[in-house]
């Protein structure tokens, strides 16, 4: 057993994913949550127009439809689709390509979560925000096949999910992502967590690790949507 599974992180993650947790969306919301994403995998916005056809193909209300992209959408000018569930058209430091397209997510977790629920092996490219220097990875949906520099870790923050906010995306950010990153060496890691505000809450794992807590959350949702 991992030594991630005893890690105050992983604790946090099953208690969000668990029935009834802030991350049980049921088999319908899930479904949608998992086309829209898809579909922004091809580096395209989705069009309102797409995201309501697809909430009519899956039997779900439009209002609670709407509402839940709403929840966790990026929209563009026009209402369209540009971000969803931690991936992005938007540029952030953390690149993400998938079968040709340049996309980007919104932490460091996503890149590992995501090629999981995309089905797709992907190459990442992600700036520390120490020093400038930057962490390349190949992940596919099975594991992390390679990454560079080899001593690079990832901070984590373990949230209490009685508390979590996530009502919508910039509450995601600032719950999760605004604390989630890449360094190249552990002691990168610490000297940038030893100045945050919410230090105890952060961890630093191995890049293995995070992958494993990418793996729960994504066997959540496809399992939530009948794909596992």
């Amino acid at each position: 057993m991992s030594t991630t599974n005893k890690t105050r992180a992983t604790e946090a993650t099953v208690k969000l994913i668990r029935a009834g947790g802030l991350l049980d969306y049921g088999p319908d919301r899930s479904r949608l949550l998992l086309r829209i994403m898809r579909t922004l995998a091809q580096g395209r916005p989705v069009s309102v127009e797409h995201v309501d056809q697809f909430i009519d193909e899956l039997g779900i209300s439009r209002d609670e439809g709407r509402a839940l992209v709403g929840q966790v959408a990026e929209r563009g000018p026009d209402e369209s689709v540009v971000g969803m569930f931690g991936l992005t058209l938007n540029e952030t430091q953390h690149r993400f390509t998938v079968n040709a397209n340049h996309l980007f997510t919104w932490c460091a977790l996503d890149t590992l979560f995501l090629p999981i629920v995309l089905g797709q092996s992907t190459s990442i490219e992600s700036e520390s925000p120490m020093g400038n220097a930057k962490v390349r990875l190949t992940v596919s949906p099975r594991r992390v096949e390679a990454v560079e520099p080899a001593s690079a870790v990832v901070s984590i923050v373990a949230v209490d999910p009685d508390t979590a906010e996530i009502s919508s995306v910039e509450a995601i950010w600032g719950t999760f992502c605004h604390h989630v990153f890449f360094f190249a060496t552990r002691s990168d890691a610490r000297a940038w967590s030893a100045t945050r505000d919410n230090r105890e809450a952060i961890e630093i794992v191995s890049v293995d690790e995070a992958f494993e807590l990418g793996q729960l959350l994504s066997s959540t949702l496809l399992g939530q949507a009948g794909e596992q």
